[in-house]
């Protein structure tokens, strides 16, 4: 009897074996060694090799002893999923963050009339200053000679681009004021009967006097010419118009 274990808590020595329970059994079974190994291997087996060592486990999670509570902590400051955003404190500083702030489904570069004098944030004036290619890299793709069209005062006008209606202009060039010519006739002298003038032509009478006799009798006119028989007086060639802040968004 005193080469036997006790059956409480027996202290087995030499190379006491047991049979292999399958990896799928989840009982107090006892555990071998081939057991152990069999599923430290599938464990190992399954995972990337950067992580397959308890090292490399610990210096993924930061060697943070308390991983499961810093994980619970940053879970508690994410959105809330079914709030749709309406948990979100600065909405306004949110969309600027994701490039969705005011204007930002337009283009960079392009020119929208804006009707107040300062231009919004990440918003610059059309005024024909120069901009910096490392502050404005998109701006600079749209617009490479890194200096902002002058829209001020000015219409704009689309490209001609080969349809011979305004042939001859690059991209962003600037063209002076014209009009077409504007023509009429009168006639000086009207023996025989009168005849109107037209166009911007008119005439007044002076004096009405027969030059001979026998001849028919004649008048001294005077002709003026008057554009504004024809279009408005102005300083300038212009349509009707609304007065704009024209800008662009920068970035």
């Amino acid at each position: 009897m005193a080469l036997k274990a006790p059956l409480a808590s027996p202290a087995l020595t030499g190379t006491p074996t047991a049979p292999t329970a399958a990896q799928t059994v989840n009982n107090t079974q006892v555990a071998t060694t081939a057991f152990v190994k069999t599923a430290l291997a599938a464990l190992v087996g399954s995972s990337p090799a950067a992580l397959d060592t308890l090292n490399e486990l610990a210096a993924a999670l930061g060697n943070d002893p308390n991983f499961a509570t810093t994980m619970t902590n940053a879970l508690a400051g994410k959105m809330d999923k079914s709030a749709n955003g309406a948990d979100i404190a600065d909405i306004a500083a949110f969309l600027n963050n994701l490039g969705l702030g005011v204007g930002s489904t337009l283009p960079v570069g392009v020119p929208i009339p804006w009707p107040l004098t300062a231009a919004p944030a990440g918003w610059l004036k059309c005024n024909g200053a120069s901009f910096s290619a490392a502050q404005y890299p998109q701006l600079a793709q749209a617009h490479p000679g890194l200096k902002l069209p002058d829209l001020r005062g000015e219409f704009i006008r689309g490209w001609d681009d080969g349809r011979g209606v305004d042939s001859g202009r690059a991209l962003l060039s600037s063209q002076s004021h014209g009009i077409p010519k504007i023509y009429g006739y009168f006639q000086t002298y009207d023996v025989g009967g009168d005849e109107a003038p037209t166009g911007p032509f008119t005439q007044a009478i002076q004096s009405s006097a027969q030059f001979a006799t026998g001849s028919a009798p004649g008048t001294d006119e005077r002709i003026f010419f008057d554009s504004t028989r024809i279009i408005p007086d102005a300083a300038e060639v212009r349509p009707r118009s609304i007065a704009f802040n024209y800008i662009m968004r920068a970035a």
